[in-house]
C-alpha cells in the first residue's frame, strides 16, 4: 500500500493559547528552575555550557493569555498513513508529532494527550505535553512550540509522499527543515532534519527531540551507556552509574530528574522505552544526533500535579530524548553558512526477556533488536527529496525568513537559504510595519549612507523630534494600539536608525536596547519616544528600566501612567502591582487590585497579588482567607513554588494543600 498524506482534524477539550501578550519581553528570559554546575565535568561539556547563553526571548512575544477552561476545539493535523503506521502532525503547534500508531498492535507508540492544555514550561510561556516535540536554537522548549510551521506535500521519485515542515527561528537566525515519511516495507517513521545558518556569523546551536511515552508501573528505558550525567531540581549535574542503582524504571523515580547518557561515540545513537511484555518504541538516529536522555516527573506531589495539569485523565508519562550535545545545558558553535543534518527513525519494538534482566544483558538485547529493525528500514527517499522545492502548500508559517533575507540583501550581507524551503513575505498581518519599512523607496537618503554610523534618531534622542503640530513622521501608526511585533539584531537597529525619527522608531530602539541590558540607551530612546508622543508602551518600558536601575518610586509613577493610558491591559496592571510591592507600598497594591474589574480580580495572578499584598501589609488572616478559597494560577512557571511559599507564610503550622504544591524535589 502506497502511503497517503492528508489533512484532517481531531477535536479535543482545549484551552486556547490566545493572543500573544502585546508587551515585549524585555526582562531576562525565563530559565529552567535549576542551573547546571560545571564542576567536575569534562572540559568540552563545561565549555559548551558556558557558550551561547541567551538572555532575551525578544523578538518573540510571550504566550501567557491562556486559562484552564477547556472546551471542545479542533486540532489541525497532517496525517501520513500506510497499512503499517499512522503519524499525525499538528501543523499549527510547532509540527508536533501528536500520534504514532503501530497498526499491527493497535498501540500508540508515543503519549497521545487527550486534552490540549497550555502551561508555563516554554520559552514563550505556553507549552503542552504529549507526542514528539522538535526543539531548536536554545535551551528550553523552543519559541514555536505553540505556533504554526510552513508545511508542504512532496512526492518522492518512488511515488511515496513526504511531509515537509520548515520555519525561521528568529533568536538564533536559523532555518529548520524537517521531512517526514513512512517506510514502505516495515513499520517505521523517518524524519530528516536540516538546520541551516544562512548568515556569515557563527551562532549557537541546540537541538533536542523530546519524545513523550505513556508511563506504566513496568515501563523501562534503555540506552547504550553505563553512566549518565544526572540532574535534579537542586542545581547539581553529576556522573552516575545507571545500573547501580538502576535508574531505568521511570515509575520508581522518587523525584523529577534528567539522565543524560554518556554514549560511546563509536556506536549508533539510540534509546528505547519498553513495557514488561517487551513491546515499545525505539528511537535511532545518524551519528550527528549524538545525545540521549531520560526525563521523569518523579513520585512527588508536584510531579503528579504537573502531569495532571498537562494531561488531565490521560495519565502519566516520561520522556526519552535525542540531542546534538551530551546535555541540554550545552550550545554548540555553528559556523556561518553551515548546514547540519541528520535522520531520526521511530520504530515499534518487541524484545522478549528484558523487563527483569540486568542492565548489561538487557541493553545488549535491546540494542541488537534496534540494530536489526533499523537495518531493515530504508530512509534514502528523504535524501532524494531534500533539495526539492515545496510542492502543494499545506500550511503557512511566518514571514520572518523572507524579511530577514530582504534585510540582509539591503545591507549587502549574506543570507543563504535552503533550496527546499520558501518563505512568504506577505504572511502575517503583525509584520506589516516592518514590510513597509524594508520596502521604503527612499532608502532614508538623509541617513542611509552615513559611514560614521551617526543618525538623526540618535540626535533626536536629546531633543524633540516631532513636527510643531506633534504629527508622527513615521506615518499614521496609532499610538493607542500596542505594536503588533518586534525585531532584534544590529541590521534591524540600523534600519530604524536610518528611518525618519518618530515615537515608534525610538520606541522600538528602546525595546532592543532594554532587552540586551543597555538601560542607558533604553532610557534615552523611551524618553525620546515620549517627547514625540505619549504612549503607554514607552511609559511601561521606562518604568521597568527605572525599577531595574534602583528607582522604584519613579518606576511606579511611570507604570501608573502607562496603566492610565491602557486601563484594559492586564499585564501592565500586574507589573504595576509587582512594582508597588517592590517599592514597599503594599497597601497601594491592595487598593490597585480592589480597583480592577471583577474579571481581572478573579484571575490567578491577580489573586496571588492580593495575597502577597495582604501578607506584606501584615494581614496574615486576610491572606489566609484568600488562600483557603483555593484557586489556580494557570501560568505558574515550572519550578515556581510561589503558592506553597505563600501558604507557609499564612499558615506556618499547616501542610501545603496538594493544589498549591508544585515541588518536584
Amino acid at each position: 500500500m502506497t502511503a497517503t498524506l492528508t489533512l484532517t482534524s481531531v477535536t479535543l477539550p482545549s484551552a486556547p493559547v490566545g493572543a500573544p501578550n502585546p508587551l515585549p519581553a524585555v526582562a531576562a528570559m525565563p530559565q529552567a528552575p535549576y542551573e547546571a554546575s560545571t564542576v567536575g565535568l569534562p572540559d568540552a561539556i563545561a565549555e559548551n555550557i558556558r557558550y551561547g547563553q541567551v538572555t532575551s526571548i525578544l523578538p518573540y512575544l510571550l504566550q501567557d493569555q491562556y486559562t484552564r477552561e477547556r472546551t471542545d476545539a479542533p486540532m489541525r493535523l497532517a496525517v501520513l498513513e500506510n497499512d503499517l503506521m499512522r503519524a499525525e502532525f499538528a501543523l499549527d503547534l510547532g509540527g508536533r508529532l501528536v500520534r504514532l500508531l503501530d497498526k499491527a498492535t493497535g498501540r500508540d507508540l508515543v503519549y497521545r494527550n487527550e486534552v490540549f492544555q497550555p502551561a508555563n514550561l516554554g520559552l514563550r510561556n505556553a507549552w503542552f505535553s504529549g507526542g514528539v516535540e522538535w526543539n531548536i536554537g536554545m535551551r528550553g522548549h523552543w519559541p514555536l512550540t505553540c505556533a504554526p510551521l510552513y508545511a508542504a506535500a512532496i512526492t518522492a521519485p518512488d511515488g511515496e509522499p513526504v511531509l515537509r515542515m520548515w520555519e525561521y527561528e528568529r533568536v538564533r537566525g536559523l532555518i529548520v527543515q524537517m521531512d517526514a515519511t513512512l517506510d514502505s516495507t516495515v513499520a517505521a517513521l523517518h524524519v530528516h532534519v536540516r538546520v541551516r545558518n544562512p548568515h556569515a556569523d557563527e551562532t549557537g546551536m541546540y537541538w533536542w527531540t523530546n519524545i513523550a511515552v505513556a508511563q506504566t508501573d513496568g515501563s523501562r528505558v534503555f540506552a547504550p551507556a553505563t553512566h549518565a550525567y544526572q540532574t535534579q531540581y537542586d542545581g547539581t549535574l553529576a556522573q552516575v552509574d545507571v545500573a547501580s542503582p538502576d535508574v531505568s524504571r521511570p515509575a520508581e523515580a522518587q523525584a523529577a530528574a534528567d539522565w543524560f547518557y554518556a554514549l560511546d561515540d563509536s556506536q549508533t545513537p539510540w534509546i528505547a522505552a519498553l513495557e514488561p511484555d517487551g513491546s515499545g518504541l525505539g528511537h535511532v538516529s545518524s551519528p550527528r544526533l549524538a545525545g540521549r536522555k531520560l526525563f521523569v516527573w518523579g513520585d512527588t506531589t508536584g510531579g503528579r500535579h504537573w502531569q495532571h495539569w498537562l494531561g488531565g485523565a490521560t495519565g502519566s508519562y516520561f520522556e526519552i530524548q535525542g540531542g546534538l550535545a551530551t546535555t541540554q545545558y550545552e550550545h554548540l558553535r555553528m559556523p556561518g553558512r553551515a548546514t547540519w543534518e541528520w535522520t531520526e527513525t521511530f520504530l515499534p519494538l518487541q524484545v522478549a526477556g528484558v523487563s527483569s534482566a540486568d542492565w548489561p544483558s538487557a541493553v545488549e538485547a535491546v540494542g541488537a533488536e534496534i540494530g536489526r529493525a533499523a537495518d531493515a528500514t530504508d530512509a534514502s527517499r528523504l535524501e532524494a527529496v531534500a533539495d526539492l522545492e515545496p510542492g502543494e502548500v499545506l500550511n503557512v508559517g511566518s514571514p520572518w525568513g523572507a524579511l530577514e533575507a530582504t534585510l540582509a540583501e539591503r545591507y549587502g550581507a549574506a543570507f543563504e537559504s535552503l533550496p527546499g524551503v520558501r518563505f512568504d513575505p506577505s504572511a502575517g498581518d503583525d509584520a506589516a510595519y516592518w514590510r513597509d519599512l524594508l520596502h521604503s523607496d527612499s532608502r532614508f537618503a538623509d541617513g542611509a549612507d552615513r559611514a560614521d554610523g551617526a543618525d538623526r534618531a540618535d540626535a533626536d534622542a536629546d531633543g524633540a523630534d516631532a513636527s510643531a503640530d506633534g504629527a508622527d513622521r513615521a506615518g499614521d501608526a496609532d499610538v493607542a494600539t500596542p505594536p503588533a511585533s518586534y525585531v532584534a539584531g544590529a541590521r534591524w537597529e540600523r534600519l530604524l536608525a536610518e528611518a525618519p525619527a518618530s515615537w515608534l522608531t525610538h520606541y522600538h530602539r528602546a525595546v532592543m536596547a532594554h532587552a540586551r541590558g543597555d538601560l542607558t540607551g533604553a532610557t534615552a530612546h523611551y524618553e525620546a519616544s515620549l517627547r514625540s508622543h505619549r504612549s503607554a508602551w514607552a511609559l511601561r518600558g521606562l518604568g521597568l528600566v527605572e525599577m531595574a536601575s534602583g528607582d522604584p518610586d519613579a518606576g511606579v509613577a511611570h507604570l501608573s501612567d502607562a496603566l492610565t493610558l491602557a486601563a484594559d491591559l492586564a499585564p501592565i496592571a500586574l507589573e504595576l502591582g509587582d512594582a508597588l510591592l517592590a517599592a514597599g507600598r503594599a497597601e497601594e497594591a491592595s487598593r490597585l487590585v480592589a480597583s480592577l474589574p471583577a474579571e481581572l480580580r478573579e484571575r490567578g495572578r491577580f489573586r496571588v497579588l492580593a495575597v502577597r499584598s495582604a501578607l506584606a501589609s501584615g494581614d496574615r488572616a486576610e491572606a489566609g482567607r484568600m488562600l483557603e478559597d483555593e484557586f489556580d494560577v494557570p501560568d505558574i512557571r515550572e519550578g515556581e513554588l510561589s503558592m506553597s511559599e505563600l501558604w507557609r507564610q499564612a499558615f506556618p503550622d499547616r501542610p501545603v494543600p496538594a493544589r498549591y504544591d508544585f515541588s518536584m524535589t
